[in-house]
Parts: structure tokens; C-alpha cells; sequence
């Protein structure tokens, strides 16, 4: 039975991907022959342009991370990515199967907290081709290598990358601790005592007339989370401080809260700290196909088919009164959790074993999260579809991190 209504879900978030589109392009695509091809339009570019991120809201502080490293500039172009791997492998498209595919996998995607590792982050997750993912993995492979101080040589690790990949696919991978874990662990503050004050500096004022509909409309929220969470009391929901946060280079444009509510006791150590984030509306052509209806809550669909862990999750809610508010979906922060920064990236084993994981984790939820009579049938589907576009995926990241790095100086100098 359980497997029946994972199959019913797969069916339903599939199908409404491939159909809920509505603009006149759209309806005569769904109306189309499966052998019409669609317009794809021109590559995606990826230059940035200076004037329109300011004109989109864009802080002095997200111009200045993007001048000071293409690395960064590099996570600011996920979109832009999986839409040039869609027009690149439209040709081989209806043999390349739809599988959870994390849509924005790089190496600074990595996550260490004082349990886990992996890939984390699934803002951009949908449904799609596998080789989104490998590209934009191995492309962030190259532009780590220009970033650090020491002998780089990303075909190497690339070359692990893709070798433990299609392993994956072929049997239940087992992965090993990279050495970088323990090292990351040692420099970030795991004790709440140290970890709060932390969390409060990334707290940002809101607006007065923000927090207040942000207040009021927390408290229906508390409301819900008492039903959802009956074994906790209503104070423990008593918000103690919001701002927003302004962490990040891709989403750093997204409307993000910070949210530090009481927790389990009057205590100051016991309170709890709650990342609220906004979804984005799916869009067409961009190798990524995302459900029309559901909204947040397909976040977290993907988060549990891909994620090495599932953070405590506190469901979904609209924060402000605007007409034509966005949904946030909201999930706890825990101390010690750190993301990967290329700095902590010191040797070729250490850039080597990041691939190495990123490799099993990516591939390796085809052997536990499918329904077990479709297990073998994807794998092999999968199997399949690796070996048509590896070179060519090869290639293509390659060409994508040149251009990404020549875009960069571009952009550096239109100042």
C-alpha cells in the first residue's frame, strides 16, 4: 500500500509538470505530436547584468560577492544552467528518464553538521533529466579549481565524479566520511551558547509594517503547529525575534525570515531557530519541471527523495497580507551546521572525495527511495541515459565553466 501511494505521487507531480503550463506556446506543445520539437529559443546567457540585479532589489553587499569571485557568480546562474543542458540534450530527450534531480549541485552545495553530510539545499529541485545535475556538479568542479591556492586538477576529480556516479546506478553505494568533515566540525560553534549570538548578527531589521503582519500572521501559524505537533505547547511557538536573512548568492534575492521562537523552556539555550523561505513559481524550458499546484510542499517532497537527512520541518505558511503572497515553507537550524566554502577545500583528495559523495548521494536514492518494482527498471533507464550523454555532458561542463569565468570579467568590469 505504501508503495502504491508513492507511485500515485510520482504520477500526479509527473503529470501536472508536464501539463499545467498555460501560455499559448505551451498549450499547442501539449497538443503536439511527441515527435514536434519545441522552441527552445536561444542558449540562456550567462552574463549578469549589473543594472537589472540592482533594479531587482540586489544589495551593494550580493555586488560585491559576485565581483570578488566567479565561484560566486557561478552559483547565481543555476536557472541559466539547467536551461542550457535542456536545449544542448533536446535532441536526446525522450530518451533521457525523469528522475528527482537536485537542479542546482555544486560543491559548496555541501553541508556538514554534527551528524551528517551531503549535498543539501533544495530550493531548485524538480523533475528532470539526471544530467542536469552532472553538469552543473562538474562545472562547479572546474571553478573550484580556479578559486584555490594549490595544484588543481578538476579532470581528475571529475573523472572520479562520473566513475562513482554511473557506480551508483550499478550497485548500493556506500559512502565514506570525506577527510574535510572532522576539519569543518573543529571551526563551527556546536554549543547553543556560542551558536545563538551567531544566529542573531545574520538577523536583519524588517520593516516596521513588515514585522507586523509577519507577527500577526505567525500567530495563526502556532495555531496549526499545535494541531500538527500536539505533544507541544502553544509557547513553545512565543516568537522571541524575526528579521530577515540575507545569506546566499542564488537565492539571495528571494524573500527569506529568520525566526527565533521560544522553544522548550524560558531558557535562552533552549530557543529554537527557524529558516522560513519562499518557493518559487516553476518555469518552462529549464531542464527542471516542477509541480503548478502544491506549492512549498513540494520543497519538501524532494528534500526527503534526495536529502542525506531531513531536517525537523514546521510545514508551510503565508507571512504577510500582500495580495498574492508567496508561500514559505520553514525548516530548524541546528548548531554546527555549516556549509562548504572553497577555502575548506585543501588538497586534490579533499576536492576528489567531495565528488566522490556527490556521486553516491546523487545517484544512490535510486536504490532506496523508488518503490521497489520500479527500483531496477529506472536504474537501468538511468544506466542507460548516463552512458549517451556522459561525454557530451563532459564537454558541455567544460564549456560551461569557460564561459561562466569570461562572463565573470565581463561583468567585473562593467562596474
Amino acid at each position: 500500500m505504501r508503495h502504491a501511494r508513492f507511485v500515485m505521487l510520482l504520477a500526479v507531480l509527473f503529470g501536472c509538470a508536464r501539463t499545467e503550463a498555460t501560455s499559448p506556446q505551451s498549450k499547442a506543445l501539449r497538443n503536439a505530436p511527441v515527435s514536434a520539437e519545441p522552441e527552445f529559443g536561444a542558449p540562456a546567457s550567462l552574463a549578469l547584468d549589473r543594472a537589472q540585479l540592482r533594479a531587482a532589489g540586489a544589495a551593494p553587499a550580493l555586488l560585491q560577492k559576485l565581483d570578488s569571485s566567479v565561484y560566486r557568480y557561478f552559483r547565481a546562474l543555476s536557472v541559466e544552467y539547467s536551461s542550457r543542458v535542456c536545449t544542448e540534450f533536446r535532441d536526446l530527450r525522450w530518451r533521457l528518464p525523469v528522475a528527482a534531480v537536485h537542479g542546482d549541485a555544486h560543491v559548496a552545495q555541501f553541508v556538514v553538521t554534527p551528524t551528517t553530510f551531503g549535498i543539501e539545499d533544495y530550493d531548485q529541485a524538480g523533475f528532470g533529466p539526471a544530467v542536469v545535475d552532472l553538469v552543473r556538479f562538474a562545472s562547479s568542479l572546474h571553478l573550484a579549481c580556479r578559486e584555490v591556492k594549490w595544484a588543481c586538477q578538476s579532470e581528475h576529480a571529475i573523472a572520479a565524479f562520473f566513475r562513482d556516479y554511473r557506480g551508483a546506478l550499478a550497485a548500493p553505494p556506500v559512502r565514506v566520511q570525506p577527510a574535510l568533515v572532522d576539519r569543518v566540525r573543529r571551526r563551527v560553534a556546536s554549543s547553543r551558547a556560542a551558536w545563538l549570538p551567531w544566529v542573531d548578527s545574520l538577523s536583519q531589521p524588517l520593516p516596521s509594517a513588515v514585522e507586523q503582519a509577519v507577527r500577526r500572521r505567525w500567530v495563526g501559524f502556532a495555531a496549526q503547529q499545535q494541531l500538527i505537533s500536539a505533544d507541544r505547547p502553544v509557547e513553545f511557538y512565543d516568537l522571541v525575534r524575526v528579521g530577515s536573512l540575507q545569506l546566499g548568492v542564488g537565492s539571495a534575492l528571494e524573500t527569506k525570515y529568520l525566526f527565533r521562537i521560544r522553544g522548550a523552556s524560558d531558557t535562552p539555550t533552549d530557543d529554537v531557530i527557524l529558516e522560513a523561505r519562499s518557493t518559487r513559481a516553476p518555469r518552462l524550458y529549464t531542464g527542471i519541471w516542477s509541480p503548478h499546484h502544491g506549492g512549498s510542499l513540494h520543497t519538501l517532497y524532494l528534500m526527503f527523495l534526495l536529502g542525506p537527512r531531513l531536517p525537523e520541518l514546521f510545514g508551510t505558511a503565508v507571512l504577510n497580507d500582500d495580495a498574492g503572497a508567496p508561500e514559505f515553507w520553514l525548516q530548524s537550524w541546528e548548531p554546527g551546521y555549516a556549509e562548504l566554502s572553497t577555502s575548506d577545500i585543501e588538497s586534490q583528495a579533499d576536492l576528489e572525495d567531495l565528488a566522490t559523495d556527490a556521486a553516491r548521494q546523487l545517484a544512490g536514492h535510486f536504490w532506496t527511495r523508488f518503490p521497489e518494482p520500479l527500483r531496477p527498471i529506472q536504474r537501468f533507464g538511468q544506466l542507460q541515459a548516463f552512458d549517451a550523454t556522459e561525454k557530451r555532458a563532459r564537454v558541455l561542463a567544460k564549456t560551461l565553466a569557460d564561459e561562466t569565468f569570461a562572463s565573470w570579467q565581463q561583468f567585473r568590469q562593467a562596474r
